[in-house]
């Protein structure tokens, strides 16, 4: 940290750690992903055919939230946490973020069914390298939490 940061009363270093956030790559980057995922989101849910994955007010208001629940936690604990030296511990912690918005997008597309040409083996490529549950053909919605995501279905060997 600069010395003449070191000098100042720590609630100016968190302000100024906090508003150079701005200019911050990795948050530019996070904030981007989370803009993206709300709009594929939103266009995912216009071009469904199903009824489970069509829009609907309850699960819009639920990914708005948890949208601006995150949003907000990690543009407080990430000038937080390196104001206080654990800079690696915050930019992992973005990056994790950062990771789980582009597999949301990636599901997104995936279930928006794209029948463009060339989009469409880079979406399924995507799918594949990030390991998308729901981009697998034996997904089934009806096996997992509908909020929490957490799977509630038997494993296939536990049924041998």
């Amino acid at each position: 940290m600069h010395l003449l940061l070191m000098a100042l009363p720590y609630h100016e270093v968190a302000l100024h750690q906090a508003a150079k956030q701005i200019d911050d790559p990795l948050i530019v980057g996070f904030t981007l992903l989370v803009l993206f995922d709300i709009g594929s989101g939103i266009v995912k849910g216009l071009r469904s055919n199903h009824t489970a994955t069509r829009t609907n007010s309850t699960k819009g208001t639920y990914g708005l939230a948890r949208n601006f629940i995150i949003t907000i936690g990690v543009l407080m604990f990430y000038p937080y946490l390196i104001t206080i030296g654990f800079d690696y511990v915050a930019q992992m912690m973005v990056l994790y973020f950062c990771y789980q918005y582009l597999v949301s997008i990636v599901e997104n597309l995936k279930q928006m069914d794209i029948q463009v040409p060339w989009l469409s083996p880079v979406i399924d490529s995507l799918a594949k390298a990030l390991n998308v549950a729901k981009a697998q053909p034996d997904y089934n919605a009806q096996d997992f939490h509908p909020i929490t995501g957490t799977y509630k279905g038997k494993d296939k060997e536990e049924e041998k």
